[in-house]
């Protein structure tokens, strides 16, 4: 289910962290961390294909760390025992469970939303949607912007080949329209 994904772990409780390690290499994923810090889990993000992340970290937030997974598109799962800490709106859309939920529920959200070796749209799309609707906040807008970043994805596709994955290709993209397009997409 997760063979070769690494999975970053950021969680401030010890025996936690250790157990969270231990399930995910049991089920094949490289563990990078566990990390109990925001600046600790920023060494790994360049080398992340999704993340755990717990909200509240001996008082510090991980909202900074989520919000750079974001803008990479890398998936994460918000993982945390803080049933009184409200998510800012802009992750309205991301994954919260409480700690209670069982690893394996965990494990099987960021399988599907990894995208390890497939150069899927239908996997990659999901993702893009999720970064737009963060960018943006209105949802009208962000499927606006989606569907012009795909339009000019299908335009940009037939004329040239691209080397590099097709997630990150579209978030480029997507940037790019948006600069250009802001107007029209905001309104």
């Amino acid at each position: 289910m997760l063979l070769g994904i690494r999975i970053l772990l950021v969680e401030d409780e010890f025996l936690l962290a250790n157990e969270l390690a231990s399930y995910f290499s049991d089920c094949g994923a490289t563990v990078l961390g566990p990390v109990s810090s925001v600046s600790r889990a920023r060494r790994y993000i360049d080398l992340a294909d999704g993340a755990v992340l717990d909200i509240d970290l001996n008082g510090e937030t991980v909202f900074p760390l989520a919000d750079e997974l974001s803008n990479r598109g890398i998936p994460f799962v918000f993982f945390s025992g803080n049933d009184q800490m409200t998510l800012p709106e802009r992750f309205r859309y991301a994954q919260n469970l409480s700690k209670p939920a069982g690893f394996r529920t965990v494990a099987g959200i960021l399988a599907a939303q990894t995208t390890l070796g497939d150069d899927s749209v239908f996997r990659a799309l999901p993702k893009l949607r999720l970064s737009a609707r963060l960018l943006l906040g209105d949802p009208q807008a962000a499927d606006r912007l989606v569907e012009r970043t795909l339009k000019a994805a299908l335009e940009e596709r037939l004329s040239t080949r691209h080397h590099r994955p097709l997630s990150e290709w579209l978030n480029t993209l997507m940037e790019e329209v948006f600069r250009h397009d802001r107007s029209a997409i905001m309104n």
